[in-house]
Protein backbone atom coordinates (compact mmCIF):
# COMPACT_ATOMS: atom_id res chain seq x y z
CA UNK A 1 0.00 0.00 0.00
CA UNK A 2 2.01 3.07 -1.32
CA UNK A 3 -0.24 5.52 1.69
CA UNK A 4 1.68 3.57 4.12
CA UNK A 5 5.44 4.10 3.79
CA UNK A 6 8.38 1.25 4.99
CA UNK A 7 10.95 2.25 7.43
CA UNK A 8 13.51 2.62 4.49
CA UNK A 9 11.18 5.04 2.39
CA UNK A 10 10.56 6.73 5.58
CA UNK A 11 14.44 7.05 6.17
CA UNK A 12 14.62 8.24 2.72
CA UNK A 13 12.21 11.06 2.55
CA UNK A 14 13.25 12.20 6.19
CA UNK A 15 16.69 13.01 4.74
CA UNK A 16 15.23 14.79 1.93
CA UNK A 17 13.50 17.65 4.38
CA UNK A 18 16.44 17.49 6.83
CA UNK A 19 18.15 19.37 3.73
CA UNK A 20 15.88 20.66 1.41
CA UNK A 21 18.02 21.09 -2.19
CA UNK A 22 17.00 23.96 -5.14
CA UNK A 23 18.27 23.91 -8.57
CA UNK A 24 18.21 26.16 -11.00
CA UNK A 25 18.18 29.03 -8.48
CA UNK A 26 17.72 32.82 -10.17
CA UNK A 27 16.38 35.14 -7.60
CA UNK A 28 16.09 38.81 -7.20
CA UNK A 29 16.55 40.25 -3.78
CA UNK A 30 15.90 44.00 -2.70
CA UNK A 31 17.36 45.84 0.21
CA UNK A 32 15.03 48.33 2.02
CA UNK A 33 14.70 50.41 5.30
CA UNK A 34 11.66 50.62 7.10
CA UNK A 35 11.40 52.10 10.75
CA UNK A 36 12.09 50.29 14.04
CA UNK A 37 8.37 51.17 15.24
CA UNK A 38 7.16 48.65 12.62
CA UNK A 39 9.19 46.29 13.35
CA UNK A 40 8.82 46.39 16.81
CA UNK A 41 4.97 45.98 16.38
CA UNK A 42 5.28 42.94 13.78
CA UNK A 43 7.92 40.86 15.90
CA UNK A 44 6.21 38.13 17.53
CA UNK A 45 7.95 37.23 20.74
CA UNK A 46 10.86 36.11 21.57
CA UNK A 47 11.76 37.69 19.07
CA UNK A 48 13.45 41.56 18.92
CA UNK A 49 14.41 44.01 16.52
CA UNK A 50 18.19 44.14 15.47
CA UNK A 51 19.96 47.16 15.73
CA UNK A 52 19.25 48.65 11.98
CA UNK A 53 15.42 48.75 10.67
CA UNK A 54 16.41 46.75 7.75
CA UNK A 55 13.94 44.31 5.13
CA UNK A 56 14.75 42.34 2.44
CA UNK A 57 12.08 41.60 0.05
CA UNK A 58 12.65 38.17 -2.22
CA UNK A 59 11.53 36.78 -5.48
CA UNK A 60 12.78 33.64 -6.45
CA UNK A 61 12.95 30.75 -9.43
CA UNK A 62 13.31 27.34 -8.66
CA UNK A 63 14.20 25.04 -11.52
CA UNK A 64 13.71 21.95 -9.91
CA UNK A 65 13.80 20.63 -5.83
CA UNK A 66 14.21 17.58 -3.95
CA UNK A 67 10.97 17.88 -1.91
CA UNK A 68 8.93 20.66 -3.68
CA UNK A 69 9.61 20.42 -6.88
CA UNK A 70 9.81 23.43 -9.49
CA UNK A 71 8.41 26.78 -8.35
CA UNK A 72 8.26 30.64 -7.92
CA UNK A 73 8.21 32.09 -4.52
CA UNK A 74 8.54 35.62 -2.70
CA UNK A 75 9.14 35.99 0.96
CA UNK A 76 9.13 39.87 2.76
CA UNK A 77 11.54 39.49 6.04
CA UNK A 78 12.48 41.57 8.43
CA UNK A 79 15.67 41.89 10.18
CA UNK A 80 15.36 40.50 13.68
CA UNK A 81 17.07 38.44 16.49
CA UNK A 82 16.73 35.68 18.99
CA UNK A 83 19.38 36.35 21.88
CA UNK A 84 22.53 35.85 20.01
CA UNK A 85 21.31 34.72 16.56
CA UNK A 86 20.42 37.70 13.84
CA UNK A 87 18.35 36.48 10.94
CA UNK A 88 15.07 37.45 9.20
CA UNK A 89 11.64 37.37 10.51
CA UNK A 90 9.37 36.18 7.62
CA UNK A 91 5.88 38.19 7.09
CA UNK A 92 5.04 36.94 4.23
CA UNK A 93 5.54 34.18 1.63
CA UNK A 94 3.45 33.96 -1.55
CA UNK A 95 4.13 29.98 -3.28
CA UNK A 96 3.15 29.57 -6.93
CA UNK A 97 2.20 25.41 -6.20
CA UNK A 98 0.57 23.73 -3.73
CA UNK A 99 3.61 21.16 -3.06
CA UNK A 100 5.71 24.52 -1.92
CA UNK A 101 2.99 26.22 -0.15
CA UNK A 102 2.39 22.73 2.13
CA UNK A 103 6.35 21.97 2.91
CA UNK A 104 6.61 25.20 3.57
CA UNK A 105 4.04 25.17 6.15
CA UNK A 106 5.28 21.98 7.35
CA UNK A 107 8.37 21.62 7.43
CA UNK A 108 9.78 25.14 7.87
CA UNK A 109 6.53 27.27 9.53
CA UNK A 110 6.62 29.67 6.44
CA UNK A 111 3.22 31.41 6.72
CA UNK A 112 3.25 30.41 2.95
CA UNK A 113 0.44 31.33 0.56
CA UNK A 114 -0.62 30.22 -3.16
CA UNK A 115 0.04 32.72 -5.09
CA UNK A 116 0.75 34.15 -9.19
CA UNK A 117 4.57 35.13 -8.43
CA UNK A 118 6.52 35.80 -11.93
CA UNK A 119 10.44 36.56 -12.36
CA UNK A 120 11.20 38.11 -15.21
CA UNK A 121 15.11 39.46 -16.52
CA UNK A 122 16.50 41.60 -19.43
CA UNK A 123 19.90 42.52 -20.15
CA UNK A 124 19.96 44.63 -17.20
CA UNK A 125 16.62 44.95 -15.51
CA UNK A 126 14.82 42.26 -13.47
CA UNK A 127 11.46 42.45 -12.37
CA UNK A 128 9.43 40.12 -9.54
CA UNK A 129 5.58 40.31 -8.68
CA UNK A 130 3.46 38.31 -6.29
CA UNK A 131 -0.64 38.37 -6.92
CA UNK A 132 -3.67 37.35 -5.04
CA UNK A 133 -7.16 37.97 -5.26
CA UNK A 134 -6.65 39.81 -8.43
CA UNK A 135 -4.33 42.57 -6.90
CA UNK A 136 -0.83 42.24 -7.26
CA UNK A 137 0.06 43.46 -4.24
CA UNK A 138 3.90 43.36 -3.62
CA UNK A 139 6.15 44.44 -6.53
CA UNK A 140 10.24 44.70 -7.06
CA UNK A 141 12.85 45.66 -9.58
CA UNK A 142 16.15 46.06 -9.64
CA UNK A 143 18.79 47.36 -12.40
CA UNK A 144 21.69 45.32 -11.62
CA UNK A 145 23.88 47.05 -13.86
CA UNK A 146 27.36 46.15 -11.34
CA UNK A 147 28.90 42.68 -11.65
CA UNK A 148 28.84 41.40 -7.70
CA UNK A 149 30.85 38.57 -6.68
CA UNK A 150 29.80 35.31 -6.94
CA UNK A 151 30.13 33.02 -4.02
CA UNK A 152 27.74 31.14 -0.78
CA UNK A 153 25.94 33.40 0.82
CA UNK A 154 23.87 32.10 4.13
CA UNK A 155 20.84 33.60 4.92
CA UNK A 156 18.88 33.33 8.02
CA UNK A 157 15.48 33.37 8.92
CA UNK A 158 12.69 33.08 11.58
CA UNK A 159 9.61 31.14 11.44
CA UNK A 160 7.11 30.18 13.63
CA UNK A 161 4.94 26.68 13.49
CA UNK A 162 1.93 26.07 14.89
CA UNK A 163 -1.50 24.23 14.84
CA UNK A 164 -4.97 25.89 15.01
CA UNK A 165 -7.62 23.93 17.80
CA UNK A 166 -10.05 22.57 16.12
CA UNK A 167 -12.36 24.69 17.94
CA UNK A 168 -10.45 27.59 16.90
CA UNK A 169 -9.33 28.87 20.23
CA UNK A 170 -5.99 29.76 20.55
CA UNK A 171 -3.11 26.70 19.73
CA UNK A 172 -3.55 22.79 20.03
CA UNK A 173 0.14 22.56 21.42
CA UNK A 174 2.76 25.71 22.32
CA UNK A 175 4.19 26.74 19.04
CA UNK A 176 7.71 26.48 18.07
CA UNK A 177 10.20 29.47 16.80
CA UNK A 178 12.08 27.70 14.38
CA UNK A 179 15.42 29.01 12.61
CA UNK A 180 16.22 27.93 8.75
CA UNK A 181 19.06 28.42 7.27
CA UNK A 182 19.55 28.81 3.68
CA UNK A 183 23.00 28.99 1.85
CA UNK A 184 22.95 30.11 -1.70
CA UNK A 185 25.86 28.63 -3.91
CA UNK A 186 25.91 31.45 -6.62
CA UNK A 187 27.47 30.98 -9.83
CA UNK A 188 27.12 34.76 -10.89
CA UNK A 189 25.91 37.64 -9.13
CA UNK A 190 25.01 41.38 -10.36
CA UNK A 191 23.90 44.70 -8.16
CA UNK A 192 22.34 48.08 -8.43
CA UNK A 193 19.47 49.77 -7.64
CA UNK A 194 16.12 48.93 -6.58
CA UNK A 195 12.31 49.75 -6.29
CA UNK A 196 9.90 47.93 -3.89
CA UNK A 197 6.16 48.15 -3.78
CA UNK A 198 3.33 47.25 -1.43
CA UNK A 199 0.23 47.61 -2.71
CA UNK A 200 -3.36 47.34 -0.20
CA UNK A 201 -4.90 44.13 -0.37
CA UNK A 202 -7.10 43.07 2.42
CA UNK A 203 -5.90 39.59 2.44
CA UNK A 204 -2.00 40.53 2.27
CA UNK A 205 -1.55 43.86 4.12
CA UNK A 206 2.19 43.95 3.19
CA UNK A 207 1.15 48.21 2.73
CA UNK A 208 1.36 48.54 6.14
CA UNK A 209 5.16 48.16 6.06
CA UNK A 210 6.72 51.51 5.44
CA UNK A 211 9.24 51.95 3.36
CA UNK A 212 11.94 54.76 3.68
CA UNK A 213 14.68 53.84 1.30
CA UNK A 214 15.48 50.99 -0.93
CA UNK A 215 19.06 50.35 0.11
CA UNK A 216 20.52 47.92 -3.35
CA UNK A 217 19.16 45.00 -5.12
CA UNK A 218 20.89 41.64 -6.25
CA UNK A 219 20.37 39.23 -8.60
CA UNK A 220 22.11 35.74 -8.31
CA UNK A 221 21.82 32.61 -10.41
CA UNK A 222 23.07 29.25 -8.87
CA UNK A 223 21.57 26.54 -6.20
CA UNK A 224 20.95 26.28 -2.58
CA UNK A 225 20.25 24.27 0.44
CA UNK A 226 18.08 24.80 3.21
CA UNK A 227 17.95 23.26 7.07
CA UNK A 228 16.31 24.04 10.23
CA UNK A 229 15.85 23.30 14.12
CA UNK A 230 13.81 24.53 16.55
CA UNK A 231 14.68 27.10 18.75
CA UNK A 232 12.05 27.00 21.46
CA UNK A 233 7.96 26.61 22.65
CA UNK A 234 6.43 30.14 22.19
CA UNK A 235 3.75 31.37 25.15
CA UNK A 236 0.73 30.17 22.84
CA UNK A 237 -1.25 33.58 24.80
CA UNK A 238 1.34 36.12 23.81
CA UNK A 239 1.64 34.68 19.88
CA UNK A 240 -2.35 34.52 18.84
CA UNK A 241 -2.40 37.95 17.80
CA UNK A 242 0.19 37.42 15.37
CA UNK A 243 -1.08 33.83 14.45
CA UNK A 244 -3.06 35.33 11.72
CA UNK A 245 -1.12 36.55 9.50
CA UNK A 246 -0.95 33.48 7.54
CA UNK A 247 -4.77 33.22 6.70
CA UNK A 248 -6.83 35.68 4.41
CA UNK A 249 -8.91 38.20 5.87
CA UNK A 250 -11.50 35.81 7.83
CA UNK A 251 -14.27 38.30 8.26
CA UNK A 252 -14.46 39.42 4.63
CA UNK A 253 -14.64 36.01 3.70
CA UNK A 254 -17.44 35.31 6.38
CA UNK A 255 -19.14 38.55 4.69
CA UNK A 256 -18.95 37.62 1.46
CA UNK A 257 -20.76 33.97 2.41
CA UNK A 258 -23.82 35.98 3.97
CA UNK A 259 -24.18 38.30 1.15
CA UNK A 260 -23.79 35.62 -1.41
CA UNK A 261 -26.28 33.57 0.52
CA UNK A 262 -28.93 35.79 0.88
CA UNK A 263 -28.78 36.62 -2.78
CA UNK A 264 -29.36 32.91 -3.46
CA UNK A 265 -32.79 33.34 -1.46
CA UNK A 266 -35.43 32.38 -3.63
CA UNK A 267 -39.51 31.26 -3.39
CA UNK A 268 -42.44 31.75 -4.97
CA UNK A 269 -44.40 33.16 -1.90
CA UNK A 270 -41.91 35.43 -1.56
CA UNK A 271 -40.63 34.46 2.12
CA UNK A 272 -37.06 33.68 0.96
CA UNK A 273 -35.29 30.41 2.07
CA UNK A 274 -31.87 29.76 2.83
CA UNK A 275 -29.70 27.60 0.00
CA UNK A 276 -26.26 26.08 0.98
CA UNK A 277 -23.84 28.28 -0.54
CA UNK A 278 -21.10 26.60 -2.31
CA UNK A 279 -17.29 27.19 -2.01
Amino acid sequence: MRLVKSSDEIAAIQSLYARAHFLGVRQLAVYFETTAEAIRELLPPPLEPAPDPLGVALFTEVGNSNCMGAFNGGGVYLRARYQDITGHYCVAAPRSTVDAVTVGREIFGEPTKLAKVVLETTAEHVWGHAERHEVRYFSARGRCDEDGAPGRDEFSTFQFKFLPRSDGACCECPPRLVHVISTLSATSARRGRGELVFRESPHDPLADIPVRQVVEAVYSEGESYASAHVLCEVDPEAFLPYSFARSDALELLAENSIVHGQASRTSRDGRGKWRKVSG
